[in-house]
């Protein structure tokens, strides 16, 4: 053992802990706030897009953003619900880009 080196006690390792699962928290508070309104802005522009093929354009983007909230809220639950936060913002990132892509698509089709 080294001279100057701390001893490490049940304290110590107690603290460590606690502050590590204070950053998973805090992450996954961010991902549920900032992911998933991410996801819910990405899904209420691809569902007014597919809406704005058999109605009124304002209609569909009204629906679209209407069914935001419910999505924001399903995916600040899901975050919650028992992934790890590396998983949680790679999921969100993933749905979020694609659903961005498919609404771009969706938008240079319709034009």
């Amino acid at each position: 053992m080294i001279a100057n080196e701390p001893k490490v006690t049940f304290i110590n390792r107690w603290q460590q802990r606690l502050h590590q699962r204070n950053w998973v928290i805090f992450s996954l508070c961010m991902a549920a706030i900032f992911g998933g309104y991410a996801l819910a802005t990405s899904m209420a522009l691809l569902i007014g897009q597919i809406l704005g093929l058999v109605m009124d354009g304002n209609e569909a983007t009204h629906s679209g953003f209407l069914l935001a909230f419910i999505i924001y809220a399903c995916a600040a639950m899901w975050v919650f619900s028992g992934v790890s936060a590396k998983q949680a913002w790679l999921d969100l990132l993933k749905l979020s880009l694609g659903c961005a892509g498919l609404t771009w698509v969706l938008i240079q089709v319709n034009s």
